[in-house]
């Protein structure tokens, strides 16, 4: 970029632990058979053999992180073959697969990340929630 160059960059902001559960964990399920299709694309692309009935998805917030991670956690223990990659992988039972890390993220990090990457803050444009910003960068 060169100097009077705009950047805009969305940040999805650190947030009460239960709203990110329950997003992450949506009741309808649309998050779990959003990971779970991973499973079914590496069958259906791969000619892999996961037995996606076997997994249980888990979301979890980590505050030490600041991250949402979603998992797939086999219920059994499983085999799975991965013909055309030449793998094989072992799944021990309550083994998981971490399929998901979404960053959330302060205002005084947003702040850091604009300082060590040398730009400038502009504005940030809040939702009504004040649950992400869009901020506008510029590069000096």
């Amino acid at each position: 970029m060169y100097p009077g160059d705009y950047l805009c960059v969305g940040f999805d902001l650190k947030k009460d632990p239960h709203i990110l559960i329950a997003a992450y964990d949506d009741p309808e399920g649309v998050t779990r058979e959003f990971n779970l299709n991973l499973l079914r694309r590496f069958n259906r692309e791969l000619d892999a053999n996961f037995d996606e009935g076997a997994f249980e998805h888990v979301a979890a917030y980590n505050p030490a992180t600041g991250s949402m991670e979603s998992w797939l956690i086999s219920q059994k223990e499983q085999t799975v073959s991965l013909p055309k990659l030449r793998r094989t992988l072992h799944l021990d039972a309550f083994e998981g697969i971490q399929v998901e890390t979404s960053w959330k993220f302060s205002r005084r990090e947003i702040q850091g990340l604009a300082r060590a990457t040398g730009f400038i803050q502009v504005r940030g444009f809040f939702d009504k929630s004040r649950w992400f910003v869009d901020e506008l960068w510029i590069a000096p």
